[in-house]
C-alpha cells in the first residue's frame, strides 16, 4: 500500500498532539512501536502549530469498514486485540488518548503490507491525541463532557459524574468493534443492571466470545489496565492453531476488495 505525509494544523501555538507523542516515547520506551509515528516533527509559529507525520499507510479503519460488506472475522479479531494492547499502553503510562474515531486510525503495516515481519508490526497506526488526557499533569478531572464519545447517545447513557476517564477510551474500543462487527454505531440498553449491545451477536460464530466482550468492557468496575489485559488473554484463547492460515488468507481478500475499490 503507497503510504503519505499526513499534516495536522492546529490554531493553538502548543503542540499538543506532539507533547503527547514525546511523552509516550520516554514513559513507553522499548514498547513504543509501530502503533505510534515513528517519524513524526512539528513546526511551531506565533499563531498556531503544524505536526507532520511521514510514511503513513493512506487508508484509514473508516475506509475499510466502508469498503466491506462484511470484515473477516479474522482481522476484527486482530483490530480488536491490537486496540486493546494499545490503549493498555497508554494507560499504563497514564494517558487517555479520548477519542477513538476509524476517520483518524490509519491501517499499520500488519494488514497492509503482506511481506512484514509479523512479529514487529502491527494492525494500527495512531495519530491523532488531540483529544488526549494526561493524567500525570492533569489528575483533576471534573468533567467528561468535552470528549467526543459523551456527545453520543450511548456515552450519554453509561457515563456519569463517577466515570473514570480511562473509561471514554474503553466506550471507543466498544464502538469500533461494533462498527467493524456491525457496520454502524454502537446502541446499548440496560438488562438486569448490566449494560448491553442492541446488536445481535447470535449471528456471529464468535458469539459467546463477543457477548462476553461487551459485557465485561461496558460494564467496567475493575482497573482498566487490568481489564483490557483480560480482554487480550480471553480474544486470544481463541486463537487456534489454523488461525495465522485463516488470517493470512483473510487479509489477502481484504488487500484484494480495498485495491479494487480504489482505496489503497
Amino acid at each position: 500500500a503507497p503510504t503519505a505525509e499526513i499534516f495536522e494544523v492546529h490554531s493553538e501555538s502548543v503542540p499538543w498532539d506532539f507533547y503527547i507523542l514525546l511523552q509516550l516515547q520516554a514513559r513507553l520506551d522499548a514498547a513504543f512501536d509501530q502503533n505510534f509515528s515513528e517519524n513524526c516533527t512539528c513546526f511551531l509559529y506565533h499563531n498556531g502549530c503544524v505536526t507532520l507525520h511521514k510514511e503513513i499507510n493512506c487508508i484509514t479503519l473508516q475506509d475499510m469498514i466502508q469498503s466491506c460488506k462484511v470484515i473477516p472475522q479474522e482481522v476484527v479479531m486482530l483490530i480488536a486485540d491490537n486496540l486493546l494492547e494499545v490503549i493498555e499502553k497508554l494507560h499504563k503510562a497514564e494517558i487517555v488518548l479520548g477519542n477513538l474515531d476509524p476517520a483518524t486510525l490509519f491501517l499499520g503495516d500488519r494488514i497492509c503490507n503482506p511481506f512484514v515481519e509479523v512479529e514487529t508490526t502491527r494492525a494500527l497506526k495512531i495519530v491523532d491525541f488531540s483529544h488526549s488526557l494526561d493524567l500525570q499533569i492533569q489528575q483533576a478531572v471534573n468533567s467528561l463532557k468535552n470528549f467526543p464519545v459523551a456527545q453520543t447517545q450511548y456515552g450519554q447513557q453509561i457515563l456519569n459524574e463517577k466515570s473514570l476517564p480511562y473509561q471514554v477510551d474503553l466506550l471507543g474500543i466498544a464502538n469500533i468493534v461494533h462498527l467493524m462487527l456491525f457496520g454502524e454505531h454502537m446502541q446499548v440498553h440496560q438488562e438486569k443492571g448490566y449494560w448491553k449491545t442492541n446488536g445481535d451477536l447470535s449471528q456471529f460464530v464468535d458469539s459467546d466470545l463477543w457477548s462476553k466482550f461487551f459485557e465485561r468492557i461496558l460494564n467496567a468496575n475493575d482497573k482498566s489496565t487490568v481489564l483490557l489485559g483480560e480482554l487480550r488473554e480471553e480474544l486470544n484463547s481463541t486463537f487456534d492453531s489454523s488461525f495465522p492460515e485463516r488470517l493470512c488468507d483473510s487479509l489477502t481478500n481484504l488487500e484484494d476488495i480495498l485495491h479494487v475499490r480504489n482505496v489503497f
